[in-house]
């Protein structure tokens, strides 16, 4: 083959993404990625300047990237596709919604796992659950990522800690979902502290399209 015409990494990955819709349906379909899909930092949302976007080292810094991406999975109808990642020092999970320009939902379920990290002592200097969009669609947190212009994609993250963990991921196929839980360097499910006595366990699940 011509070197010159090798298709590159992104090719590759969205010809891996339409072959497995065609041929597996909707089988869930993993993506690993080093820097987190979704949830952005609030300092690189949408509505941030371009310049901080682009000092930015993640998925805001390349917006043409990210929408060949999401165009891929819209045109071909790509379901149950999963992003995982890690690097921020919050492990969180989060749900994509898609959108047409006249806010008509489209049925297309995609999700991203953050787990990270297994050592980090020092919460007051990165990974502050605030410094993080919760929710693109709020006036305050406005993070919409407009697709080629005929789409849009937003998203709700949630089950933020910054406890040194690691994630199991569980595929349950009876269930049609995915169960996400972080866990503890001893092996224990994280509780956080919140408004109630026991706290809040950090264990969420993702209702997936039927395969």
């Amino acid at each position: 083959m011509d070197p010159r015409n090798e298709p590159n990494q992104l090719c590759r990955l969205m010809t891996w993404l339409e072959t497995q819709q065609k041929e597996r349906g909707n089988i869930p379909k993993f993506i690993v990625s080093s820097s987190v899909f979704v949830p952005n930092p609030m300092s690189a949302r949408a509505e941030s300047s371009v310049r901080r976007k682009e000092s930015s080292d993640s998925w805001p810094a390349f917006p043409q990237t990210r929408d060949a991406l999401l165009r891929c999975i819209l045109d071909n109808h790509i379901q149950n596709v999963i992003f995982v990642s890690g690097d921020i020092h919050c492990s969180n999970i989060a749900e994509m919604f898609f959108s047409d320009k006249d806010d008509n939902p489209i049925d297309i379920k995609a999700f991203s796992i953050t787990s990270s990290a297994f050592y980090w002592p020092f919460s007051f200097a990165d990974g502050e659950p605030s410094r993080y969009v919760h929710d693109s669609r709020k006036k305050n947190q406005k993070d919409t990522f407009v697709v080629s212009n005929k789409a849009k994609m937003d998203y709700k993250a949630w089950n933020f800690t910054q406890a040194d963990n690691y994630c199991r991921v569980d595929v349950d196929q009876g269930k049609q979902q995915i169960r996400i839980r972080a866990f503890d360097k001893k092996g224990k499910l994280i509780t956080e502290k919140g408004d109630t006595v026991r706290g809040r366990r950090m264990s969420g699940t993702f209702k997936l399209a039927p395969w």
